[in-house]
């Protein structure tokens, strides 16, 4: 008996304490995003200019911006405890699996690295480039924690991981949260060439994303916002496809990303087009978008794989069976 079977004798852990630490990450890592977000439009990028300093002389924060960023750097606490729990757990659960161990492996690789590319977009004072680095990384947490919540959901009510669906189904879902990535790329642009670099509450100068000169900021908000609308008119025309199929357990998360995109679209609306962009609308904007693609990480998984086509019947066999 290895020395891993002699722990998890000792220390077993249940289904239901992993699945405790599975949602307790994936409500924590999706709460650090937004969290994160509110550093930068709150000016505070720069509040803790050093890492994993706060500053020259100490650790902790001395003044506002540097209260609001050292407490997004404090909320990496309980996300890493979590991760870590996620795998501890996984390695002492009963019965073992070794799929929640490789998952709750990456989400504690994704913790570490998340703090490695912190320190660097700090040290190199919010390069837009970093900066959208580690909210793209931030969407790739979220996919390991959502596919580890959706495995460790569907064990525990003795459901297939993957649901079976006829193949226009599976992969047109599949295309839908291609394009979902690609749209949240392209809103990581508009917001890296935008008014909100990150440095203004500490009158700090911040570059700003520049891929089409001083008119990046207007192209980018075009580009997204005609990308948007088609994964918006894409997704409802899913919905009743879906609908239609009678697809229940894809329907409902589809629901859910209807729902948000609606959501997201409208506070998109209001802050180009009625108020001029203030900083609130676009925290809330990446609050949405950050919810969206939980929902639709869950369409995806929803999904599952085609189902294996039908096997065509023996023309010979019944003729057979009638002459003997």
């Amino acid at each position: 008996m290895s020395r891993l079977d002699r722990l998890r004798e000792r220390w077993p852990v249940s289904p239901r304490v992993h699945a405790y630490a599975a949602w307790a990450a994936l409500i924590l890592f999706t709460l650090i995003v937004i969290s994160g977000a509110a550093v930068r439009l709150t000016g505070s990028g720069l509040g803790c200019p050093e890492w994993p300093r706060c500053n020259g002389t100490s650790v902790t924060p001395s003044n506002g911006h540097a209260y609001i960023e050292f407490s997004n750097r404090m909320i990496t606490t309980p996300v890493s405890i979590a991760a870590v729990l996620c795998l501890v757990f996984a390695l002492l659960r009963r019965p073992y699996r070794r799929d929640f161990t490789v998952l709750g492996a990456l989400l504690a690789v994704g913790v570490l690295v998340q703090a490695i590319l912190g320190g660097i977009t700090v040290l190199t004072g919010l390069n837009p480039v970093t900066v959208m680095s580690h909210f793209l990384l931030s969407m790739a947490t979220i996919v390991f924690a959502v596919t580890l919540v959706w495995r460790v959901v569907r064990e525990r009510r003795a459901l297939a991981e993957s649901p079976s669906h006829d193949a226009l189904l599976v992969w047109l879902t599949r295309a839908l949260t291609v394009l979902g990535g690609v749209v949240v790329v392209v809103g990581t642009a508009v917001t890296a060439s935008g008014p909100y670099a990150g440095g203004e509450g500490t009158d700090d100068t911040v570059s700003r994303l520049s891929i089409f000169g001083t008119d990046t900021f207007r192209t980018v908000i075009m580009v997204h916002a005609r990308v948007a609308a088609v994964f918006g008119v894409c997704a409802v025309a899913l919905w009743f496809f879906a609908r239609m199929r009678g697809a229940r357990d894809v329907f409902w998360p589809l629901t859910a990303v209807c729902v948000a995109v609606a959501v997201t679209g409208a506070i998109g609306t209001l802050q180009y087009h009625i108020l001029n962009y203030p900083a609130w609308t676009v925290w809330l904007h990446v609050a949405s978008v950050t919810l969206t693609w939980n929902a639709l990480v869950w369409s995806w998984l929803a999904a599952g794989r085609t189902a294996p086509a039908p096997v065509p019947a023996d023309p010979e066999r019944p003729l057979a069976a009638s002459v003997a």
